[in-house]
């Protein structure tokens, strides 16, 4: 072989590669989605069993004992535990599930529970991980304790805002009382409730969906504990939920992003509720690392991608679970912008998710 024929073979060959690779790359990423789309499908599925077995849905933010009731004792802000947690046993985890259910001495409950991962809970396109424990996913917690429901005393949350509530209130009488917060009683719902709600129920309502793009904390846990929050300031980390959009503008809705947002495209509500925190975007939304989309489980089990492009209007009705039963917040960003400015009731079609 002379020399000119080896060079040859050697620019055929890195021509081939150079072809061959992107589409292994594309390949690769595909199966990652589906590997996602199957984790959030198993959680799903775990939370339609826990449901079923209780007659109710976890919460957002729950209690488990003896966990919360040692651990309240020493640090009442970190004594509840997430969604997280009590799905444990539904994806065969009951041994970790043990550590919170087990008699425990107060150190082990300041400690927290041994560092463990949870396959189904890590989504493989996210990668590089800062902790042992990751979390990909956040369910929906509509306006997630943000607002308030019913008059009366104590209120309730919303119950068709979201999915998810918390399940542990504000009370006085609760060890776990923030007394920076309003008292409110804890909710529930399930997934009957959701399957009669006048939003067609459980097959267009999101259930959960990946919260794991390029600007969310690769450090976030399974295990943190979810904290109460501030009315418009309801995205944190250790939440585990996204969230309806902040109040904004009846012109602004067309323009913004609200599936991977970026700093460009995030919402910005006008005017400026007070006390909003406007640099919580790339927690109250879903995301991903999926080019362009991102996956999300709905509370009937099934699983499809959720485009970028989707309509802000569209999103929102996905996050509630009885659209005239929301509270008006909610109503008014169902609301669809005409060619005008104007807004006019808008009821969404399987056209809407085709995109």
């Amino acid at each position: 072989m002379t020399m000119v024929e080896l060079l040859v073979v050697i620019a055929v060959i890195a021509i081939l590669a150079g072809l061959l690779v992107p589409g292994l790359q594309v390949a690769r990423e595909s199966s990652r989605r589906a590997a996602c789309g199957n984790n959030l499908r198993q959680i799903a599925f775990a939370m339609a069993g826990y449901g079923d077995s209780r007659s109710y849905l976890p919460g957002w933010r729950n209690s488990i004992k003896p966990f919360s009731t040692v651990r309240a004792g020493v640090s009442p802000s970190e004594a509840t535990v997430s969604w997280t947690v009590l799905i444990l046993p539904q994806i065969e985890e009951t041994t970790v599930h043990n550590w919170y259910t087990t008699s425990m001495a107060e150190a082990d409950a300041i400690a927290g529970p041994p560092a463990s991962s949870i396959a189904p809970y890590a989504c493989p396109s996210q990668g590089d991980f800062t902790t042992p424990t990751p979390l990909s996913y956040a369910v929906n917690a509509g306006t997630g304790a943000e607002i308030l429901g019913q008059d009366g005393f104590p209120p309730t949350q919303y119950a068709a805002d979201g999915v998810f509530l918390d399940a542990v209130g504000n009370t006085a009488s609760d060890p776990m009382y923030d007394v920076g917060r309003r008292t409110y009683a804890a909710a529930r719902i399930s997934m009957r409730q959701l399957s009669s709600g006048a939003n067609d129920g459980t097959a267009v309502t999101v259930m959960l969906s990946e919260r794991s793009g390029p600007f969310v904390p690769k450090d976030i846990s399974w295990a943190m504990n979810p904290r109460v929050s501030r009315e418009h300031r309801g995205a944190v980390a250790g939440k585990h939920a996204i969230l309806q959009p902040l109040p904004i503008g009846s012109g602004a809705r067309t323009e913004i992003q609200v599936i991977n947002p970026t700093e460009a495209t995030r919402p910005l509500p006008s005017p400026v509720p007070v006390g909003a925190d406007l640099n919580d975007w790339n927690l109250r939304y879903p995301s991903s690392h999926h080019p362009g989309n991102v996956n999300a489980a709905f509370c009937d089990g099934h699983v499809r991608v959720l485009h970028d492009e989707i309509d802000a209007w569209v999103y929102c009705q996905l996050l509630s679970s009885a659209g005239d039963a929301a509270s008006a917040g909610v109503r008014d960003w169902q609301q669809k912008v005409t060619e005008t400015g104007g807004l006019v009731p808008y009821r969404f079609n399987a056209a809407d998710l085709k995109r």
